[in-house]
């Protein structure tokens, strides 16, 4: 297994349609190749991580970078490991400047480490957490 988990920074017109766009092709593309996932928008910039086998991940990601939906794609982390942090998620979805949204795939009304998978890897947690909670910066 190889996780994958990047950084970027949404186009300013990306729109609620958009952002459905790229999750039913996520949930689709990772289903047929079983790859998990999670992805965070802030309303400015995306946090996703991969997990799968690493040819795949590597694939989807190249398709990532040439996706014009967003820009300044940085890798974060990439690491072979045994275990998934997601791995009952295709894709599961959360946007941070909206807490209320419905888009979510998989909500529970808990505070923001309550919507992480309590055993992933304690590295990922604080990654995802710390940028969820980056709200207040986003203006």
């Amino acid at each position: 297994l190889y996780r994958l988990v990047y950084v970027s920074t949404a186009r300013d017109d990306l729109s609620d349609v958009d952002i459905a766009s790229i999750l039913d092709t996520s949930q689709s593309n990772n289903h047929e190749r079983y790859l998990t996932g999670f992805l965070v928008h802030n309303g400015k910039q995306f946090m996703q991580a991969l997990e799968g086998e690493e040819a795949e991940v590597r694939g989807i990601y190249q398709c990532i970078l040439n996706d014009s939906r967003h820009s300044g794609i940085i890798q974060i982390l990439g690491e072979r490991t045994s275990d998934r942090a997601f791995p009952d998620w295709a894709m599961n979805y959360y946007r941070v400047d909206e807490p209320g949204s419905a888009a979510m795939v998989v909500r529970r009304d808990d505070p923001v480490d309550g919507l992480l998978p309590q055993d992933m890897p304690r590295e990922l947690l604080h990654m995802f957490s710390r940028f969820m909670r980056i709200e207040s910066l986003v203006s």
